[in-house]
């Protein structure tokens, strides 16, 4: 095997090269890392930033009792 044995793999969406495989292989509509894009955006991503602040808000009512009680109005 040599070097022109490999054919170059290309993004099905952009276009972009992905990078070579042996030439009798096949893929079936390979990605770039940004059209595969595993993080979430819009709002999956404001639910988790949401869901985070709300976590660290019980996390400090957890670890000061002191504002638990003002919280609820003692």
């Amino acid at each position: 095997m040599n070097i022109y044995d490999t054919k170059v793999v290309k993004c099905s969406k952009c276009g972009k090269s992905i990078g070579e495989i042996e030439y009798d292989a096949v893929v079936t509509l390979p990605k770039c890392g940004y059209c595969a894009n595993p993080i979430p955006e819009g709002d999956d991503k404001a639910l988790y930033v949401i869901s985070k602040l709300i976590k660290s808000k019980d996390d400090d009512v957890y670890n000061n009792p002191d504002k638990k009680l003002s919280a609820v109005g003692h």
